[in-house]
C-alpha cells in the first residue's frame, strides 16, 4: 500500500478550500469540484462515488463489477455517499441537481428525479416507500421509492449537505441554518425545531433517548429527543463535521482542529482524547472494542474504546476524509486525490491491506 505524509497546515487549507468551494456551489457559482469519495457497502459489493462516477466493487477481491455512468461525462460531479435499498437500488444525487437510482447488480438507470435547484451533497436516508434527498436548493425532497415522484418536500433557511435520520414516524433533519428539524416520516410537517448555534453538516445519531449532532460552532450537541431541548454540549477547538459513533456509555467523534475525543454519554465529560496531528472530517467507525478514526493527513488508527489506546495504525496515500465502514471482516477507507488508491480495504484487527482499487483508465 502506498504511503504518503501530509502536512496538516496544508490539509487544513484544503478543507477550507473545500467549504468554500460548497458554499459557492450552493450560491449557484459555475465550479466543477473535487469531491472526497463516498462509500457504501450491501453483503457483497462496496459502492465508492467519487468525482465523476460511481463504482461498484467486489468486497472479497476488490474488483471493479461495474461503473455508473459507463463513459465519462463531465456533467456528472458526486459528492454524496450512496444509499442502498433492501430492495436493490443505489440511490445517489450529483452536483448537475439529478438523483439517480441504479441497479445495484449492474449499474443501470431505474428512473432519475430532476426537479431540483441546486446541487446535492448528502447522501439519502430511506422511510418506508419514501426516499429522502437533501439538497443544497435548502430543500429535503421525499421521493416514491419505485418511480421517482415527488410526494412532499420540506424546506429550511439554508442548504442541506447531509442525509436525515429516520426513527419510526420521525424524520431529523440536520441543516446549515444551525436548526435540527423533527419531522412527520409521512407529510414532512415540523413537529419541532431547535438552533445549535452552528451548522450542521452531517447525520445525527440516536443515543440513551438523546440525539447527538456535531456543528460548525459549539461542539457537540445532545438534544432530547422527544422535546427538541439541549442537555449538554461538548465544547471543541474546531468545528466538528461528522457525526459521532456510540455505544452504551460513550460517544466517539473529532473536530477540524484535529482532535479526537471519547465523551460520557451521561453527562459529555471527557473520557479521552488524542491528536491524529491533522483534522478529523469524517466520523469514526466502531467494531468489538475498538473505534476507527481517520484523518485528513491520510492516518487511519484503531484505539481501544475504554481508555483510547492505540491498537495500530497506517498511513495512506491521500486524505482519508470519508468515513470509514466497518462491513463484514473488512475496514472500508475512501482516498482523496491519489491516483494509485481510492478505496482499501482494511484488516480491522491489524491494519493490513487486503486489498485496494483504483479505477481503471
Amino acid at each position: 500500500m502506498a504511503l504518503r505524509s501530509l502536512r496538516p497546515s496544508w490539509v487544513a487549507l484544503g478543507l477550507l478550500a473545500m467549504v468554500t468551494l460548497l458554499l459557492a456551489g450552493c450560491s449557484g457559482a459555475a465550479m466543477t469540484p473535487s469531491s472526497w469519495p463516498g462509500v457504501s457497502a450491501d453483503s457483497t459489493t462496496a459502492y465508492v462515488a467519487s468525482n465523476q462516477a460511481v463504482y461498484a466493487v467486489d468486497l472479497a477481491t476488490g474488483a471493479e463489477r461495474w461503473r455508473f455512468p459507463a463513459q465519462p461525462d463531465r456533467a456528472i460531479v458526486l459528492f454524496a455517499t450512496p444509499t442502498i435499498t433492501d430492495d436493490g437500488l443505489v440511490i445517489l444525487g450529483d452536483f448537475s441537481r439529478v438523483v439517480y437510482a441504479l441497479k445495484a447488480s449492474d449499474g443501470s438507470v431505474v428512473w432519475r428525479f430532476d426537479k431540483a435547484k441546486d446541487r446535492y451533497i448528502g447522501g439519502a436516508a430511506m422511510a418506508g416507500d419514501l426516499v429522502l434527498v437533501p439538497c443544497a436548493d435548502h430543500t429535503l425532497y421525499a421521493l416514491q421509492r419505485a418511480s421517482g415522484a415527488l410526494v412532499w418536500s420540506f424546506k429550511t433557511k439554508s442548504p442541506l449537505w447531509a442525509a436525515p435520520l429516520v426513527n419510526g414516524e420521525v424524520i431529523y433533519l440536520p441543516a446549515q441554518d444551525h436548526n435540527l428539524y423533527a419531522l412527520e416520516a409521512r407529510t414532512g410537517k415540523l413537529i419541532w425545531s431547535q438552533d445549535l448555534g452552528g451548522a450542521l453538516s452531517d447525520t445525527p445519531v440516536i443515543a440513551g433517548g438523546r440525539l447527538l449532532a456535531g456543528t460548525f460552532g459549539q461542539g457537540l450537541a445532545a438534544v432530547d429527543i422527544r422535546a427538541g431541548k439541549p442537555v449538554f454540549t461538548v465544547p471543541t477547538d474546531g468545528w466538528v463535521w461528522g457525526s459521532p459513533a456510540t455505544d452504551e456509555a460513550a460517544a466517539y467523534f473529532g473536530d477540524l482542529a484535529g482532535t479526537a475525543r471519547a465523551v460520557s454519554l451521561k453527562d459529555g465529560s471527557t473520557l479521552w482524547t488524542f491528536q491524529p496531528g491533522a483534522p478529523v472530517v469524517a466520523s469514526p467507525a466502531l467494531g468489538e472494542g475498538l473505534v476507527y478514526f481517520v484523518s485528513s493527513g491520510g492516518l487511519v488508527q484503531a484505539r481501544a474504546t475504554s481508555d483510547g489506546a492505540s491498537k495500530w495504525q497506517v498511513t495512506l496515500a491521500g486524505p482519508t476524509d470519508t468515513d470509514p465502514l466497518l462491513t463484514g471482516d473488512v475496514l472500508l477507507v475512501g482516498v482523496t486525490s491519489s491516483p494509485d488508491v481510492l478505496l482499501a480495504a482494511l484488516d480491522p484487527a491489524t491494519g493490513a491491506a487486503r486489498w485496494t482499487f483504483a479505477p481503471a483508465k
